[in-house]
């Protein structure tokens, strides 16, 4: 009699987990994983900081050259002084900004822009103010086109230009506005006296004088004074013209001294030997 037994099979089976195996589990994970995260955020900084390290410190970015655009009058020294730029700076740390607001406070740039060009060049781009007048108040100052008085003139400084005069130290400080206006008002009168040209007389003027309250008068190198107010130019010049015309036939233009235009339809004419005419 056989007796057949079963064969035994072995239990294979994990045993349960407890909810806090499961938990102490899963906050491994989190944290490996944040270990893992910062390793690498680590590695990727040190590497950044290398090679920007190698960038600063590396001969092919240092500043070798700076060129200059848009001078004139400035050296190209000068332009290079005022910017204030180090010579053998690395391009990576120079402040482009600070280039830019440095140059602009020269009174002799109205603006300015720098850029970088690799390996190892800034290029200055400036625009020079070009003088268009002189104002003398106290001290003799250059103006302008936009008649803004922006640099003291120095020895040997150019003086073939319109002189504007009549203000006072202390009218400049404290009416400045009022001036600049005036001025530009002026500029406007010199052209239009250029562009008339064709009398030597008014064309060569000594100085512009101004009046913050009765306007401008030209002074001119004959020794006439010819007023003109604050405006209406135009009409007052071709008054003039007239003007002179009748007092060549009176034989009497070369005595006229003082010209008033300042009128709505008439001038006012002074003589050196006799007490003024009219016309």
């Amino acid at each position: 009699m056989f007796i057949r037994h079963r064969p035994r099979v072995k239990n294979t089976s994990k045993p349960s987990e407890t909810p806090d195996r499961v938990e102490t589990r899963k906050r491994n994970r989190v944290i490996l994983k944040s270990v893992l995260v910062t390793a690498m955020a680590v590695d990727a900084a040190l590497g950044g900081l290398l090679i920007y390290l190698i960038f600063m410190y590396l001969p092919y970015f240092n500043l070798q050259e700076v060129d200059v655009t848009g001078n004139r009058r400035l050296s190209r020294d000068e332009v290079v002084e005022a910017a204030e730029i180090e010579a053998g700076i690395n391009l990576l740390t120079v402040n482009l900004g600070a280039i830019t607001a440095r140059l602009k406070r020269h009174p002799w740039i109205r603006s300015a822009s720098a850029y970088r060009q690799f390996p190892g060049q800034i290029i200055v781009e400036i625009e020079e103010r070009s003088p268009r007048a002189i104002l003398a108040a106290g001290k003799l100052y250059y103006v302008d086109e936009q008649a803004e008085f922006f640099s003291r003139l120095l020895p040997g400084d150019s003086v073939r230009f319109p002189l504007f005069t009549g203000v006072s130290p202390s009218q400049l400080k404290n009416h400045g506005l009022e001036v600049r206006e005036m001025i530009q008002v002026g500029l406007g009168l010199v052209d239009l006296v250029e562009r008339a040209g064709s009398d030597p007389d008014i064309s060569r003027v000594a100085e512009i004088r101004m009046d913050l309250n009765d306007g401008l008068s030209l002074h001119t190198k004959s020794g006439r004074i010819l007023v003109f107010g604050k405006g209406d130019f135009e009409r007052k010049l071709k008054r003039y013209a007239r003007l002179k015309k009748f007092l060549i036939r009176r034989g009497q233009w070369h005595t006229a001294r003082i010209i008033n235009l300042d009128f709505e339809d008439r001038a006012l004419v002074r003589s050196s030997d006799k007490p003024r005419h009219q016309g």
